[in-house]
């Protein structure tokens, strides 16, 4: 994701640096973008690569003199697309007429000079050769030797991938052949998967806080009716903690609801791969996979919901819980703390014992954000669900259709 913004349509989204990996491997240019005065000024370019825990490094090569170096020189910072595209209109494969590659990042181009410590001239030149299948043995060291090279600086943070149909595994990089095509015209792909389940290769997103107890507990156990009234419309963070477990994964997420109590369309929840829903009244701030003890929070804004929306569920639910014989028993005590994000202020929270409440179900809702006339109202929930999966979830809010 460029900027910390999650893709609208998350199954497409490529987050696994193999995968990315593969992607770059199969497109062959990189379209260099720069500001030119009034216009961008966007150059096709051959490159090689290389990652780092920090960084997509690209390189490219040029005259030590022109209009690009000029442009580059005047304002490093640049953007990067890689792209490929294979069509096949006349036979769906995987419910789509056509799928495509594309990489985007956005660094910081410098050169690249003979005689920098650790050889990087000389490495660059080879990763460059690398990609575009030349052997040491099909290029003159001496000549490339005086070649022109720069690099591209991207932090990992301003780097982004997506596919048209998704993929889970670098193997599934290569476009299908005609005779797979065919063979798999008849095999939609099932979207709902990845409702239910962590991509390929998933890592805990960065920026979780240390759990902490509530300041304050403002309900006993079992209390259902409305706890705290008058909340903001704006600016309102929820935050749940518990004590956990070893090997548990429990997920927090958030579903819209309008005035009928439904679910409109997929893009109406907050969750560890959807993480805004599409009026961007609810931000889902990460994914604690660790549970030493757990968090996750998220970020409120509920007035962005369209007048006719009424409530916003915070529901959690153990991952994969069937396979892992778990529930909510194995979570402990659950709180749920309400403060202001953008200071911290502490407005109120409560405490709840799982055991006493979902007993050995797998997903349970914790609490509803309720539009009144006189604005917002945190009530405290407590309804149990036998299953963890968003989609079985989601059906109970009415929601049936996952493809759109």
């Amino acid at each position: 994701m460029i900027g910390e913004i999650p893709m609208r349509i998350f199954e497409s989204e490529v987050r696994d640096r193999k995968i990315i990996a593969a992607m770059l491997d199969e497109i062959p240019i990189v379209h260099v973008a720069a500001q030119d005065g009034e216009y961008p000024y966007v150059v096709p370019l051959s490159y090689g690569y290389e990652m780092t825990d920090e960084k997509l490094l690209v390189y490219v090569h040029g005259a030590r003199e022109g209009h690009k170096v000029d442009v580059w020189r005047k304002n490093p910072k640049v953007s990067l697309t890689f792209s490929t595209f294979c069509n096949h209109p006349n036979e769906k494969y995987k419910g789509s007429l056509h799928d495509y590659r594309s990489v985007m990042a956005n660094g910081i181009i410098r050169p690249v000079y003979r005689g920098e410590p650790g050889g990087t001239h000389g490495h660059a030149v080879q990763a460059l050769m690398n990609h575009n299948g030349r052997k040491p043995g099909q290029f003159s060291v001496r000549h490339y030797g005086f070649m022109a090279m720069f690099v591209v600086e991207c932090d990992w943070a301003h780097v982004s991938a997506k596919t048209e149909v998704p993929v889970e595994r670098p193997e599934d990089i290569p476009f299908p052949t005609p005779e797979e095509i065919r063979a798999g015209a008849d095999k939609p792909f099932d979207y709902a998967c990845y409702f239910n389940r962590k991509p390929y290769g998933y890592e805990a997103l960065p920026g979780l806080l240390a759990a902490e107890s509530p300041k304050e507990e403002l309900c006993r156990s079992g209390e259902t009716e409305t706890w705290l009234a008058g909340v903001p419309g704006q600016g309102l963070r929820l935050r749940v903690n518990w004590t956990g477990a070893p090997g548990l994964d429990c997920d927090i997420s958030a579903v819209l609801l309008n005035g009928e109590g439904q679910v409109a369309r997929r893009y109406d929840m907050a969750f560890y791969n959807q993480r805004r829903d599409r009026y961007r009244a609810v931000y889902h701030e990460g994914d604690d996979i660790l549970n030493r003890p757990g968090q996750e929070a998220l970020l409120v804004d509920a007035d962005r919901m369209p007048e006719d929306y009424r409530e916003v569920v915070v529901l959690a639910g153990v991952y994969d819980a069937e396979n892992r014989g778990q529930s909510l028993e194995q979570a402990g005590t659950f709180y749920l703390t309400a403060e202001l994000a953008e200071n911290g202020e502490f407005l109120g929270s409560f405490r709840g014992p799982m055991e006493a409440e979902a007993g050995a179900q797998p997903a349970m809702a914790l609490a509803r954000l309720v539009r009144t006339e006189a604005g917002w109202n945190l009530c405290r929930a407590g309804e149990p669900y036998g299953d963890w999966r968003l989609t079985a979830l989601m059906a109970e809010y009415g929601l049936k259709r996952w493809k759109e």
